[in-house]
């Protein structure tokens, strides 16, 4: 009973992952890891290979070194698309949370530590 590696899609998202988050580990700038990741994901998803390579690189190695890269693809699809006020809307409002979310969590922690 042995176990198909190159078929089997979460060893492959596994091995990704590993592989992404080392890299992240070994990059301690976050503007640079994420403009690497996206650099990749766009290169990574302009390939013709197979999906499970698809998935190892993209959301295996680019997934676990940074969450940035997903939504500046996102962005760029939306721009493709002609979907500015959509784009606009998106860019401001997941910049806004995400700096309204380290604030709540500063002041749980804050609180959680008086």
């Amino acid at each position: 009973m042995g176990i198909d590696i190159k078929n089997n899609t979460f060893f492959l998202i596994s091995l990704g992952a590993f592989l992404g988050a080392l890299f992240r580990w070994q990059i301690d700038e976050i503007f640079i890891v994420n403009l690497i990741g996206c650099f990749l994901l766009g290169f990574f998803n302009s390939l013709n290979i197979l999906k499970r390579y698809k998935l190892t690189l993209c959301v295996g190695l680019c997934g676990s070194m940074t969450t940035f890269s997903s939504w500046m693809s996102h962005l760029y699809k939306l721009l493709n698309q002609g979907l500015y006020k959509l784009f606009l809307l998106n860019s401001l409002s997941i910049v806004l949370m995400g700096v309204l979310s380290i604030a709540l969590g500063h002041i749980f922690a804050k609180r959680l530590n008086a």
